[in-house]
């Protein structure tokens, strides 16, 4: 860490040596405006008198920095530390930084590159604040921290940031504080891992991250090839796992296969499977499927399938984490009208009791009402299962918050629309921008759509006896005690379905049925998890980034429901009356989804300061801070156009080199968000204007050289963009006051640009809910910003996509939200 000027104002006002205040920090790896430092400061020596408190630990930590070079514990530095922060309790001193005082709590943008300094961001009004346990923990977390540094230097692992999270999400409130237990005095560091980190001798759920950093720290290991801290040795041989299913000889009604055998590969054996566990990943997720074989009955609904197809069933039976939220493979087509028509005659039949449903039991009435209720509400079972009943939208609670429900007086159903929760909270100065700047109105979070179903599935409710719980305003329609019961004699009713038809019918095709059938109206997945629940990979991280009206979600369900209504009741002997419900004009108001719904105003309003700093800067006095001011409002315009043209998300390094453009065709290579090894880069196209601005910018560049030729550093840097064929250096850069070159990061870009105080992936934001409102669709939308899952990889093998016809439906929308906002190529110091 070079000491800067900061450092050694910090030095000379705690009396202090520069050298040690410097050392101090480089163990803390400290953001460059070192914001917050007298928080920082003040909640480092809370962490390490909490320390002091369980001199085991403490005296473990010593001992371990004792073995390496003299004073790399963060314990030596006490001293230095508490002349600190007697300095900065003192008050704000005059000529520091303001960076240094500040209270906002805000740690985005620090916590990947910074992560203790981002942890040690913890204001007096956190419940955490006071708790000596808390406190013992962070210490420990810290020290073992500070001595992995002082160890390996570069070559440290994910350790540290996964130790810092864990202390962290304690604070944010997304961890229970009972994960913290207190630490006993005497407890050395192998103890604290074994009684505190370890359970059963696996890694206590939780807290994996701080026990992966104590055990380096024991063992004196740096970063691993193997993420969970394994030996620098040779990978286990993979291990081959055999299932063999037996039919239950006790089922009164047995299906499938009299016996599945199901052959597995694991990759490793015991010791690389902890590894897995230990970064998070569950070793039974990277099971491959390496054969199966089957015995069937005659009498089976299996018989005369296809071979593939009951491989692909006995795959599915795969047990990995990923297996509720991806639609795997092994997915059935979605079902044909005609199926369907016999699912919503059956529901009806199992409901009245009528036909083969005669001698239901007691919960057969209610069982019926789930199954239509699957079918025309599309959510999963088990969310259908807490359907509450109320007397009308007067008596819904405040906190709508996962609310399905159904209201009487309207005779209308509650429906939750997610919403992204702790990752898009927003600053109050974040906020103001986004209502006053940008006349965006407040976006629902954890709010409801009010629907009117256009098929007469509510007089069955209606008609059902309700039990209202005590002192609340709600009835449940299937009662908690019933619920198991209820859900077995839907699932009978679908096997009998299943026999009498010769059909594969499950609760979870019919569930989805909906979801399709959203999707098939609007081409966006993002809409059918939204209105149905079904969640897949995909819909939550697009949905993260989508804004859309409550009156768009409200209309696209009513006409969903509708032509699948319309689709079945062709086929069953139902009169219109009795079925049908006239689909009813918009009733719901306000946005749902990102909390960053950013209008075309406020885009605008960003362009124009942009603009006319660069007109400010331009009209200075010849000089090279004129140049230089020049040099960097240009940056932060051309900057901000490629976020807002292209969705680039906000990482170090922001913006793409020269050899990652096509300048003909302007296709752009983007690996934002991946490894070296680039294999889920993504393509996007940059305008014709925005092509302009480059080529500005590189004449700009010229200019620039020529007149900072005495700034070596500086002149070379530039001599390799224009000179290499192949320049490897960062095409966009700005300068700093001591004439270095700094790379564009998302700290240095606010810091430019101090009035826009949204994150800086604003654009991704921006970009998808714009483009879905233009009615580009959502294959072509999931494409350009780079959401994709297993399965729907753009432009690979079994794609009908290509690049060419992406883009030339997407050009004219493009188009046309350039010109909304006023992005315009600007010249800088280039007079052409």
């Amino acid at each position: 860490m070079n000491i800067s000027v900061d450092v050694e104002r910090l030095a000379e006002l705690s009396q202090v040596s520069s050298s040690e205040v410097a050392s101090l920090l480089e163990l803390l790896r400290p953001p460059e405006d070192m914001t917050h430092l007298e928080l920082v400061m003040s909640n480092l020596q809370k962490a390490l008198r909490a320390l002091c408190d369980t001199p085991g630990v403490m005296h473990s930590l010593q001992e371990e920095a004792s073995k390496g070079e003299s004073r790399t514990g963060i314990l030596a530095y006490q001293d230095v530390l508490d002349r600190i922060v007697a300095v900065l309790a003192r008050g704000r001193v005059p000529g520091s930084p303001d960076s240094w005082w500040s209270r906002t709590g805000r740690q985005r943008g620090i916590i990947n590159e910074h992560p203790e300094w981002a942890m040690l961001i913890l204001l007096p009004d956190n419940e955490c604040h006071d708790s000596s346990v808390y406190w013992q923990h962070a210490g420990a977390v810290l020290a073992c921290a500070a001595l992995q540094r002082a160890r390996h230097g570069g070559g440290v692992g994910s350790e540290i940031t996964a130790a810092c999270r864990v202390i962290r999400s304690v604070a944010n409130g997304n961890q229970p504080m009972g994960l913290l237990n207190p630490v006993a005095a005497e407890l050395a560091l192998t103890d604290y891992h074994a009684q505190h980190l370890l359970e059963a001798g696996e890694p206590r759920h939780g807290v994996e991250g701080v026990e992966l950093l104590v055990r380096k720290v024991l063992v004196y290991q740096g970063k691993s090839r193997q993420g969970g801290g394994g030996g620098g040795g040779h990978a286990s041989p993979p291990s081959t796992e055999t299932h063999v299913e037996s039919r239950d000889e006790d089922d009164p009604e047995p299906e499938g296969p009299e016996r599945s055998v199901q052959v597995m590969e694991v990759p490793g054996g015991l010791p690389a499977q902890r590894r897995q566990r230990t970064v998070g990943l569950h070793p039974d997720e990277m099971q491959t499927m390496r054969g199966v074989s089957f015995v069937e009955r005659k009498a089976s609904p299996t018989a005369g399938h296809d071979l593939v197809d009951v491989y692909r069933y006995q795959k599915g039976h795969l047990h990995h984490i990923s297996r509720n939220n991806q639609r795997l493979p092994y997915r059935y087509a979605s079902l044909s009208h005609i199926e369907l028509a016999v699912v919503a005659q059956q529901a009806y039949d199992l409901y009245a009791g009528k036909k083969r449903f005669e001698d239901r039991d007691a919960d057969g009435e209610l069982a019926g009402v789930l199954l239509m209720l699957m079918l025309w509400l599309g959510r999963p079972v088990d969310q259908l299962l807490t359907m509450r009943i109320y007397s009308g939208r007067q008596a819904l609670p405040k906190n709508r918050k996962d609310l399905l429900a159904y209201l009487l007086e309207e005779e209308a159903f509650v429906l939750p629309i997610p919403s992204p929760a702790a990752r898009n909270e927003l600053q109050d100065d974040a906020k103001r921008l986004l209502e006053r700047a940008g006349e965006a109105p407040p976006a629902l979070t954890d709010e409801v759509v009010i629907i009117g179903l256009p098929v007469r599935v509510g007089q069955f409710i209606s008609r059902i006896q309700r039990q209202h719980q005590r002192r609340s305003r709600y009835a449940e329609l299937f009662p908690a005690d019933r619920r198991e019961a209820i859900h077995t004699a839907m699932s009978q009713a679908v096997s009998t379905i299943n026999r009498a038809h010769r059909m594969r019918l499950t609760p979870l095709r019919i569930s989805q049925t909906l979801f399709d059938e959203i999707v098939r109206h609007s081409s966006d997945w993002v809409d059918g998890y939204l209105l149905t629940g079904h969640a897949f990979t995909v819909t939550e991280v697009a949905a993260h980034y989508h804004s859309v009206p409550a009156t768009y979600l409200e209309s696209l369900f009513c006409r969903a429901v509708a032509s699948l209504r319309d689709a079945l009741y062709r086929h069953l002997t139902i009169g219109e009356a009795n079925a049908l419900e006239p689909v009813r004009p918009p009733s719901n108001t306000g946005d749902h989804g990102s909390k960053l719904n950013i209008r075309p105003r406020l885009v605008r309003r960003l362009v124009d300061h942009l603009q006319h700093e660069l007109r400010a800067a331009r009209r200075l006095p010849p000089s090279e801070e004129a140049a230089r001011q020049v040099h960097n409002h240009l940056v932060a315009h051309i900057a901000f156009w490629v976020l807002f043209a292209t969705g680039y998300r906000a990482v170090n390094d922001l913006v793409f080199r020269w050899r990652e453009i096509d300048l003909e065709t302007g296709l752009l290579v983007i690996s934002d968000k991946e490894h070296e090894s680039m294999s889920q880069s993504r393509v996007v196209w940059l305008l014709p204007q925005l092509r302009e601005q480059l080529h500005l910018y590189a004449w700009h560049l010229e200019v620039l050289q020529m007149q900072l030729y005495q700034r070596v550093t500086l002149y070379d840097h530039i001599e390799s963009l224009l000179g290499d064929p192949c320049p490897d250096v960062p095409l966009l850069f700005f300068v700093s006051e001591s004439w270095q070159m700094v790379k564009i990061s998302p700290v240095n870009l606010r810091r430019q640009v101090p009035l826009f105080s949204l994150p800086i992936n604003a654009g991704r934001h921006y970009l998808r809910s714009r483009l879905r409102a233009a009615g580009c669709r959502g294959e072509l939308v999931n494409a350009f910003m780079g959401h994709a899952q297993h399965g729907q990889e753009p432009f690979a093998a079994f794609s009908t996509l290509s690049p060419v016809s992406m883009f030339a439906e997407l050009a004219p929308v493009m188009e046309k939200l350039r010109r909304e906002a006023g992005w315009t190529p600007q010249r800088g110091m280039a007079d052409v």
